[in-house]
């Protein structure tokens, strides 16, 4: 891997941040990350005590993951970009539909909207915006607004 601190690929082999070490031990990928801190801050939870509801909630954090983050890094690196660009915006527009009439991802606020914010933030980087998708703009405003997010931006 290129250019990565011996540090890193020693806590992280996939030479990715962010790795949280917790009694010396690396837990590394954002997902993971959350999970672990979820059930670590059961006072917090951000995934629903229903295992139906908590399976949906990770069918977007892996969506986010496999085909918007998938799909964005193909614009950035990939041979086609301009076809990854339209499978881009084919992703968002589920996005779109899932948030049509509701404030959040999985009806309640989520790891499926943590998940999300962070590629939301990027989409200068990624090339895209939100016009055309007045359900996500909005979502994403009102995650903005949000005291927890705005913090880390």
């Amino acid at each position: 891997m290129k250019n990565k601190p011996k540090d890193l690929l020693e806590l992280n082999p996939y030479g990715k941040v962010p790795v949280l070490v917790e009694d010396g031990e690396p837990i590394y990928e954002s997902n993971i990350i959350n999970q672990y801190l979820d059930e670590k801050y059961p006072e917090l939870r951000l995934l629903p005590q229903d295992l139906k509801e908590r399976a949906r909630i990770r069918i977007w954090m892996d969506y986010c993951d496999t085909r918007l983050h998938a799909a964005a890094s193909e614009v950035l690196h990939g041979p086609e970009p301009e076809k990854a660009t339209e499978r881009l915006k084919k992703y968002l527009a589920v996005v779109e539909r899932a948030l049509d009439g509701r404030a959040f991802l999985g009806g309640e606020y989520s790891l499926a909207d943590v998940t999300l914010i962070p590629f939301c933030t990027r989409r200068e980087r990624y090339k895209f915006d939100l016009d055309g998708f007045p359900h996500l703009r909005r979502w994403f405003d009102s995650m903005l607004a949000r005291p927890a997010v705005a913090s880390t931006l």
